[in-house]
């Protein structure tokens, strides 16, 4: 399948089964793992349907920096 690259954020992609299993995973996410594109990027990554190509690690700053926001 061909890479892809997630608009906001920069992070190459690539499908690791059709578009549509993609979308019904993402339907069927709790409405709190879709409050974001990078939630929702390391959601589909740890299930296998898409692989990261960027070879680094998916970060936010509001993930880095929980214990500062608390």
């Amino acid at each position: 399948m061909p890479e892809r690259i997630i608009k906001y954020g920069g992070v190459k992609f690539r499908n690791l089964v059709p578009p549509v299993k993609i979308n019904q995973f993402v339907q069927n996410l709790a409405p709190s793992r879709r409050e974001s594109l990078f939630e929702v990027a390391t959601e589909l990554a740890h299930a296998g349907l898409i692989k990261i190509l960027n070879d680094r690690t998916q970060s936010t700053i509001d993930q880095d920096t929980v214990d500062e926001q608390l």
